[in-house]
């Protein structure tokens, strides 16, 4: 298993907090004072902000500094519907007005590319 550096681990939770909050990066930088330009290099790992733009942050977030460079551990319960970004919920709505063997295809067409996805990760994995 690769350790994550302080850098990813941020990255990681201001976008998941962000998200969570419902924000695009955009409102988070109208919130918080800090450009958008910053908002994307801080969840990309391009750099750690310095310490008065973490307070910000974190006060934009409504969560306490020290969240944001803990380690979350991946989540494995299933999503309900109401967890789910509304793009997504009619898409699945359009799916299910489908004919049943549209339906199906979609479906197929789907795994294959999940399948595909799943065995790039773990080749990835493999290589780290």
């Amino acid at each position: 298993m690769v350790k994550k550096t302080i850098a990813q681990i941020f990255a990681e939770n201001v976008t998941r907090y962000r998200k969570k909050q419902g924000h695009s990066q955009y409102d988070l930088a109208v919130i918080s004072g800090i450009s958008r330009t910053m908002i994307s290099h801080y969840e990309r790992e391009g750099i750690l902000p310095p310490a008065d733009r973490l307070e910000i942050l974190a006060d934009s977030l409504s969560i306490p500094v020290h969240k944001l460079f803990i380690e979350q551990q991946e989540e494995r319960h299933e999503k309900g519907l109401s967890d789910i970004d509304p793009r997504s919920v009619k898409k699945l709505r359009d799916i299910l007005s489908l004919p049943s063997e549209d339906r199906n295809d979609l479906y197929r067409i789907l795994n294959k590319m999940l399948r595909k996805n799943q065995l790039e990760m773990q080749n990835m994995k493999e290589l780290s």
